[in-house]
């Protein structure tokens, strides 16, 4: 095992919960609830932390914000309950104050990430300037607790500092059915309507405010004469109905790196 290694963290945060309450978050929301990562077993020392945010609406000085990450492990083979749904209050249980193992506050609001991007933001801790923000922060998950031999678990939450907005204003222009076809149409776009290809990416799962699911896609053509096609790797899985607004499950992306 190398003395550094890195892990990436993709949380999955249902289109129904990123629409909630107009898609803007409040401070203290939950960003994203536990997500399971695997460590190499014994202690590790968490030196950095990188995150990349899609931004609102094809932009990315909404993203501008702070955010914590809280650490859990696992009791007994139990995991920590949950804190409840993204975009929501936090109504975790007292029980869960005994699997926390660590905390670690980014701070997106101090100049430290790179703000030259025009449609997402990279924030980071622990590197240059912004190493006072990095705590001493060593974890280390309950034995035996992973997957595969010679790992084991901890989990790691988000929490909003401000109010976060993943919301896209695309719209699918025109129902429809379920396991019908791998073209989504989408409204032209405008200022209210901002193209899909400043939005998504090659890749992204993607479902729609009311949680249904849509697929994955496999490229966004060109504009015609009123709309704009996000092809699909296969059939949309859920129907689809006209107008409804459709979001990137993985709006966040996470790098850990540790220190062994």
């Amino acid at each position: 095992m190398n003395k550094h290694f890195s892990i990436e963290v993709k949380p999955t945060i249902p289109g129904e919960h990123q629409a909630a309450n107009t898609a803007a978050y409040n401070n203290k929301d939950v960003l994203f609830d536990w997500e399971p990562i695997q460590v190499p077993k014994g202690a590790s020392k968490l030196t950095a932390i990188t995150a990349v945010f899609r931004g609102t609406d094809g932009g990315a000085a909404t993203n501008n914000l702070d955010f914590d990450l809280v650490f859990a492990k696992s009791i007994d083979g139990t995991a920590p309950a949950t804190l409840g749904n993204s975009n929501a209050t936090i109504s975790a249980a007292p029980v869960v104050a005994n699997h926390i193992i660590g905390i670690a506050h980014v701070d997106g609001t101090g100049g430290y990430g790179a703000q030259g991007f025009d449609f997402f933001h990279v924030g980071a801790a622990g590197t240059g300037a912004a190493a006072n923000l990095m705590p001493n922060l060593v974890l280390e998950g309950e034995p035996d607790s992973g997957t595969n031999v010679g790992f084991d678990t901890i989990y790691v939450a988000g929490i909003a500092g401000g109010t976060f907005s993943f919301g896209t204003t695309v719209l699918v222009r025109g129902a429809i059915t379920a396991d019908n076809t791998t073209t989504i149409p989408t409204d032209k776009g405008s200022d209210d309507d901002p193209n899909a290809d400043l939005i998504f990416a090659v890749g992204d799962v993607i479902e729609t405010g009311t949680g249904d699911t849509v697929g994955t896609i496999s490229s966004i053509s060109a504009f015609d004469t009123n709309h704009q096609d996000i092809i699909l790797t296969s059939n949309n899985v859920e129907a689809i109905a006209d107008n409804e607004e459709l979001f990137n499950v993985n709006p966040i992306r996470i790098i850990l790196s540790f220190e062994k």
